[in-house]
């Protein structure tokens, strides 16, 4: 069974009717891929955008919204998510009314839904408007214990399945953002029936190099073991010691890793980016995600040339998390 095949049973297996929403409803990619989830009937897709259009394009893509729930923010809107909303952000001056026009907003209005528990999550960013990131950080805020949140993709081929982070957020993390990105990786892998093996990673392993570079890598290993105690963590360490058990054998013999780590932790965003794609387009693994970690509760972005099947992939992904 492969891993999205895995995240269906276990959905199924919940009993539970999970919704998560879309809020690039007027997008087609996003129509077909509510059409897929539809007809699988394992989660309810909720797209978000305005009526008309929505059921116009559909028509012209040839695709059925059976089993789709469709709701336009503007004609939607309670004050209860108005008030909501602005309670949230009202020390930052705003008003009511302008509370009322961000919470019409599709993407805000999908974050409010998640939050209020009217969706298990939510999946976006099919337009640079539609983004999950403030919705995110200004109503789903981060977990407990993480000060930080991270983006990974889960990078699938056949039944080998890795994390890699961060892909998506940080720039350039510090050893503490570093070590949190690492706990919220660790988390994210549990939450998907994963154990966790998790190597830093640098272009030193274990000293063999001197630089800030390498210090900030050794330097956040200590701290997520600090907060991870029970899973496996070590570096910092070069990709192939980490990956590959023969090449393991000869450069750190006592990593507890033994060149088997599933979670990629990368320096900065330059190596996470870079290195999901190389893997993804020269390596034949599949990229799903990015998955949001160390949010209280599942948003998750999507590229903006995501294909119907990946955003109804990422859907699953997001059921799950919420499972937790």
């Amino acid at each position: 069974m492969g891993f999205i095949d895995d995240l269906k049973s276990r959905i199924k297996a919940s009993g539970k009717t999970l919704k998560v929403v879309f809020p690039d409803g007027e997008v087609d990619s996003c129509v077909k891929a509510a059409e897929i989830l539809a007809k699988e009937k394992i989660i309810v897709p909720v797209i978000l955008g305005n009526q008309a259009k929505i059921e116009k394009l559909a028509k012209e893509l040839s695709v059925s919204l059976q089993g789709v729930e469709v709701i336009d923010p503007q004609t939607a809107v309670s004050e209860d998510f108005i008030n909501s909303y602005y309670e949230l952000r009202k020390h930052k001056g705003i008003t009511k009314e302008q509370a009322k026009e961000t919470i019409t907003k599709v993407h805000f209005y999908g974050g409010m839904m998640v939050e209020k528990g009217l969706a298990a999550g939510m999946v976006g960013g099919l337009t640079s408007a539609t983004k999950p990131y403030e919705p995110a950080f200004q109503i789903v805020k981060t977990a407990p214990g993480i000060k930080k949140a991270s983006g990974a993709f889960f990078m699938i081929k056949g039944e080998d399945v890795k994390i890699y982070a961060d892909c998506v957020l940080n720039m350039d993390p510090d050893s503490a953002t570093l070590a949190d990105i690492g706990a919220a990786s660790g988390d994210t892998a549990k939450a998907f029936g994963i154990d966790p093996k998790i190597a830093f990673l640098s272009f030193s392993s274990f000293g063999t190099a001197s630089h800030a570079m390498v210090d900030k890598v050794a330097e956040a290993v200590k701290l997520c073991k600090a907060l991870r105690p029970n899973y496996v963590i070590d570096g910092e360490i070069q990709f192939d010691a980490a990956a590959v058990p023969d090449v393991a054998s000869k450069k750190c013999a006592n990593s507890p890793l033994g060149g088997k780590a599933n979670i990629f932790i990368f320096p900065d965003l330059n190596a996470g980016n870079i290195g999901y794609k190389i893997t993804e387009r020269l390596a034949g693994y599949k990229a799903v995600g990015p998955v949001f970690q160390g949010l209280n509760k599942p948003l998750n972005d999507l590229s903006r040339g995501a294909k119907p099947e990946d955003i109804a992939d990422t859907g699953y992904l997001t059921a799950v998390q919420s499972m937790k």
